[in-house]
């Protein structure tokens, strides 16, 4: 029991610091996003999709033209380890972070929330074993 609870407790933590050092963070994807129609884009900007971590967990970058919302996804994973979506105009250098972050609860994959494109480019990043990877923007 006290493991777990230090186990909470430490995740609980995370997302607090990161909900107020990064206020753009989103767990909830957007209301009008489905995933009908899913793809993997390929033509990224500075960047591949998917991308293969040294461990070989696949970081991914999924999208639906139908809604103009894209995910991410992790796979070949162990649980415990992250995934999320940034979002970003193109030509800017700030983005908003950490959108749909979650973590892969059992098995070896998990998605996040779908979020609206709007114009804007997004990319996938994964976190295993103390390594971050990140797709390209598209």
């Amino acid at each position: 029991m006290g493991t777990q609870f230090r186990r909470l407790s430490c995740v609980l933590g995370v997302v607090a610091v990161v909900g107020v050092l990064c206020p753009a963070v989103s767990f909830a994807g957007d209301p009008d996003c489905t995933q009908e129609g899913a793809f993997s884009p390929f033509e990224t900007i500075d960047g591949d999709n998917p991308v293969t971590m040294r461990n070989g967990r696949v970081v991914e970058l999924r999208a639906s033209n139908k809604s103009q919302c894209a995910w991410a996804r992790i796979s070949h994973g162990t649980p415990g380890e992250e995934i999320w979506a940034d979002r970003k105009e193109p030509s800017a250098n700030g983005h908003e972070g950490f959108l749909g972050y979650t973590r892969i609860d059992s098995g070896s994959a998990k998605y996040t929330e779908a979020f609206k494109n709007d114009g804007k480019v997004m990319r996938a990043c994964g976190s295993s074993q103390g390594m971050i990877e990140c797709t390209g923007w598209f």
